[in-house]
């Protein structure tokens, strides 16, 4: 008798199906068109702290630099200094401060650590501030 209750069950589940596998695509369309949208989000805002950086850049003194603390572009870990040429790493060719900006985020290959390393970006972009503008009224 249970047995018989239980296919009743199933048959009106599996009756029921179609419309649920529509919800399931309708629900899995919006979360794609959601994490399309954080995509495109964090590349906006990559865009804008690349132009702040650059700024930053060319207000800096020769004798200026700032280690830019917990960043990584990939493996091996390296210095990165921002300067008044761009990003550089001792003992090697500086690097622009876009291209490098791209490799950091790409190095992080996902956006929650995306979003993460554009916050770090952001908080060592205001000490640079901080600092070009200390400079300034010395």
């Amino acid at each position: 008798m249970n047995s018989n209750n239980d296919t009743v069950q199933v048959a009106k589940s599996l009756k029921d199906m179609p419309s649920a596998t529509t919800d399931y695509s309708i629900r899995i369309n919006d979360l794609i068109d959601s994490m399309s949208l954080l995509e495109q989000k964090i590349t906006n805002e990559t865009e804008i702290i690349k132009e702040h950086y650059r700024k930053a850049s060319f207000a800096m003194k020769e004798t200026q630099n700032y280690f830019l603390n917990g960043i990584q572009d990939g493996q091996p870990v390296k210095s990165y200094l921002l300067t008044c040429k761009g990003i550089e790493v001792l003992g090697e060719e500086v690097i622009s401060i876009d291209m490098f900006i791209d490799n950091v985020l790409r190095f992080a290959n996902e956006p929650s650590k995306q979003i993460q390393v554009l916050k770090e970006l952001a908080m060592h972009l205001q000490k640079v501030s901080q600092m070009i503008s200390e400079s300034m009224t010395t």
